[in-house]
Order: structure tokens, then C-alpha cells, then sequence
């Protein structure tokens, strides 16, 4: 099958600039924000066109963007690092008691399986589809604050495309596990009203999917750090552009 497109990497110019920007609109006395490891241990998620856990790809990138907002001033907390934490509704009360202000689930992607093809990897046999790629974002109208959340992840998308990367748009597809309602199909925005972790944070919530892991080339370019960089540097600016961080 054909790879995707060639996947862009940020200049050190941009990285500067989203960060300058961000760190310019960063108050004292900012509520935290909660970053929630996505999946578990247990739970691992996805599986990788290489045959690595999506939880792997979650933490790796949460981690980035806690140092991201840590390096701006804005306190931040990790929810579910630990990957011990399979009840959902415990990451939002978790977020909650701590006191943070937004709460952002970290994702990576995948496909449905009529898109699926077989390769061999390191002697192994693994599925793949190059067929997508690219981030999606997603919030609740069953969140307390939808508006808000809304607004956050148009923001946050906005900025991933500024910074040259594409919206996917294969969740919208009228399949079963897909067929989700465009939320704001300019900035990748889905919504996905009973989604757990949004619905039941008591703050404004977005969940990403930072990239498709199963596609062979994207999974190879998520881990790059200056993409995990210029994503994190993206969420922080996009989280300062709706005001979330001041």
C-alpha cells in the first residue's frame, strides 16, 4: 500500500514563537491543568504498526507536555501515569480534588479494521493501515462547560495546523465505532457526547488524538521529539489562546 504522505516537522523559528506566545499570556495564580494519560497498563489501547501500546505513545507525549507548561509557569498534573488507573470516572475526580481547571485526555489513533492490512516487522507479523493520518479532537456537549471546551480545541487545532499538520477525517465515516458528529470540521473538532473523561469532568475537557499509530509513517513520526515538541508547544499555546492559561 502506498505511505502518506511525508509528515512536517517544525522549525526551532516556530517552536520559538508558539512558546514565546503562550509564555507571554501565563498569570500567577493559574488553576492546573490536569493531563490525562490515556489508557493503562492493563488497558494498553491501540497497538502500533511496530507493536508498540498506545499507552507508551500517551505517556511519552504527556510527560512532554507537562515539562512544555512547566518551562511557561502554568502548573499541570499528571492523571493516570501510572498506568494502574482503569476506572474512568476516578481520572476526572482525580482532576477534581487536585483542583485543576481544564482537563486534557492524551490519545493516539487507530483505524477500523476493514482498513487493515498485514506487514512483517522484526520477524513478527503486525497489522497497519496507512490509510489516515493526522489529529482529531473531541469534546461533550454533556461536559458542564461545552462552550468552553469547544472553543479550547478549535484553538488547539488551529495551532497543530499553523504549525503544518492536517486534521484526520475518518472518524466522520458512516461506520459502526465511527460516525461521529463534526463538532468543527475546519480545526478537526468531533463531537463525542458520552465519552467517559469528558462528560464527567467537572471542568472544561478536550480529549486529542495526537496521530494515527497504526499508519506506518505517522507512527514513526509521533515519536520524533521534535514532533512530540511541537505538539506539546501547540496544546500550551492553544490552551493560552482560550484563555484556560493567562
Amino acid at each position: 500500500m502506498k505511505m502518506a504522505a511525508s509528515i512536517r516537522l517544525p522549525t526551532v523559528a516556530y517552536l520559538a514563537c508558539v512558546a514565546l506566545a503562550a509564555f507571554s499570556q501565563v498569570a500567577d495564580g493559574a488553576l492546573p491543568v490536569a493531563i490525562d494519560v490515556g489508557h493503562s497498563k492493563s488497558k494498553p489501547g491501540t497497538v502500533s504498526a511496530r507493536g508498540k501500546p498506545e499507552f507508551e505513545f500517551n505517556l511519552e507525549l504527556a510527560r512532554i507536555l507537562r515539562e512544555t507548561l512547566a518551562a511557561q509557569g502554568v502548573p499541570s498534573l499528571l492523571i493516570g501515569d501510572n498506568g494502574e488507573m482503569d476506572v474512568l470516572t476516578r481520572r476526572t475526580e482525580a482532576a477534581a480534588r487536585q483542583g485543576a481547571g481544564f482537563f486534557l485526555s492524551v490519545h493516539h489513533d487507530s483505524a477500523q479494521l476493514k482498513y487493515f492490512d498485514s506487514w512483517t516487522w522484526q520477524g513478527a507479523e503486525r497489522r497497519y493501515s496507512d490509510r489516515f493520518s493526522g489529529f482529531s479532537l473531541f469534546v461533550s456537549r454533556k461536559n458542564p462547560q461545552p462552550d468552553v471546551s469547544l472553543d479550547c480545541a478549535r484553538k488547539i487545532g488551529s495551532v497543530l495546523m499553523q504549525a503544518g499538520l492536517r486534521a484526520s477525517p475518518h472518524h466522520g465515516e458512516n461506520l459502526p465505532g465511527e460516525n461521529r458528529e463534526w463538532a468543527d470540521r475546519a480545526f478537526g473538532v468531533y463531537y463525542f457526547d458520552d465519552l467517559v473523561v469528558l462528560k464527567s469532568a467537572v471542568t472544561p475537557a478536550v480529549l486529542i488524538e495526537a496521530g494515527v499509530i497504526v499508519n506506518r509513517e505517522e507512527e514513526l513520526a509521533v515519536q520524533e521529539p521534535a514532533q512530540r515538541a511541537m505538539i506539546a508547544a501547540s496544546i500550551a499555546r492553544g490552551l493560552s489562546d482560550c484563555g484556560v492559561v493567562r
